[in-house]
């Protein structure tokens, strides 16, 4: 997900963000997992405060310095 430079501030990448979820947890998605770069403090702090928790490399990643992974469970 990328928000143009002259569009940040204006909260883009949570309600984006926040649609996902929507479409996930209404086609009974039980997990979302998403990766970032650690160079992205920005899209970071976004996870972290939307409830994603860090976690290992899932899926084809394999581990990697560069990578952040994390993880949001549905709620029952």
């Amino acid at each position: 997900m990328f928000v143009d430079p002259e569009m940040r501030g204006l909260g883009l990448g949570k309600r984006l963000l926040v649609a996902l979820e929507e479409v996930a947890w209404s086609e009974k998605t039980s997990t979302i997992r998403l990766e970032t770069g650690v160079k992205q403090p920005d899209a970071i702090g976004l996870y972290r405060k939307c409830g994603y928790r860090e976690r290992g490399p899932f899926g084809r990643y394999e581990p990697d310095p560069l990578s952040v992974f994390f993880e949001k469970l549905r709620e029952k």
